[in-house]
């Protein structure tokens, strides 16, 4: 009896050490992430005006919501746009980090060093230098010279594209992707360590199967490679959308801070509330197809 007591009374030491440690995380938890937004919420269905007594908030239900959706010409042009851009960024995004991942994760000499190499923009990426080239990239004539430095003006992708005589909506989609190929590139290094983290964990019995039955390297990759890393390209595709969406150049975030900036807290409020459940609806509907149509035929043998 006495030795249940210890040991209970052990379990619950260390449940209360566990709760002291991780209590600095749950307080600004609650502090700078809960709070922020409910409180962004409430503001959305709020005008904040400067009076005699300080801030007054007046509740004005779907006003600003009506506002952005129906009085501004250009908040659901620039949605669209935006979802535009996130179609066209996140397919070759994850075409690029597979690509780099399955070099990256071969076996020969310095692959430390490549790995560390194509990992580089992702360090940068966590400080000043990528907001500062973000910024100055905003304009045409930073845009050319970037373009000028990595050699994109040698070729005018333009003329390629309209003398291959491809589709209207491919040679659309192919001319943006390669008028944006250089930051595309830069934004592909978490994702390629995602995707190698992803090929390492599968087990090498898979391959010696494979070869047992004389697959090529291409049959081994869509039939052992790719449904052992569809999960984590489900990580990935959401950690790619989640990016693309919360660039600082995105010009509803921009749009929305500006109106902050005036002190139009409530429509700035609903402008990225909108836009985020906007997104919330893309990726509930690619976890519904991915239970629809992989989960079942790949997720149990992965």
């Amino acid at each position: 009896m006495s030795s249940k007591r210890k040991h209970n009374s052990i379990k619950e030491l260390k449940a209360r050490y566990g709760l002291m440690f991780i209590s600095p995380w749950i307080i600004g938890m609650i502090l700078f992430f809960i709070y922020p937004i409910f409180h962004s919420i409430w503001l959305s269905f709020s005008n904040l005006s400067l009076g005699a007594d300080g801030i007054i908030t007046e509740f004005v239900k779907g006003s600003n919501y009506y506002k952005i959706l129906v009085t501004d010409p250009k908040y659901l042009n620039n949605v669209l746009d935006t979802i535009k851009g996130m179609l066209i960024s996140v397919p070759f995004i994850l075409v690029v980090s597979m690509v780099l991942a399955l070099l990256l994760n071969g076996e020969y000499k310095g692959r430390i060093f490549f790995r560390g190499l194509y990992f580089m923009p992702v360090i940068i990426a966590t400080g000043v230098v990528l907001q500062l080239f973000l910024k100055a990239a905003s304009t045409n004539a930073t845009e050319a010279a970037v373009s000028d430095a990595a050699g994109f003006d040698m070729i005018d992708f333009n003329a390629v594209l309209s003398g291959l005589n491809l589709p209207e909506s491919i040679e659309t989609y192919l001319s943006s992707v390669l008028s944006d190929i250089f930051m595309l590139v830069w934004q592909s290094g978490i994702q390629t360590v995602l995707i190698i983290a992803g090929l390492q964990s599968i087990p090498e019995l898979h391959y010696e199967v494979a070869r047992v039955e004389g697959a090529n390297s291409w049959e081994t990759f869509w039939f052992v490679t790719f449904p052992q890393l569809i999960r984590t390209m489900i990580l990935v595709i959401i950690f790619t959308i989640i990016e693309y969406c919360s660039l600082n150049t995105n010009t509803i975030i921009s749009t929305a801070y500006a109106k902050f900036n005036d002190l139009e807290y409530g429509v700035g409020s609903a402008m990225l509330w909108f836009y985020y459940m906007f997104v919330a609806v893309i990726m509930l509907v690619i976890f519904f197809l991915y239970n629809k149509f992989f989960a079942k035929k790949w997720g149990e043998s992965a």
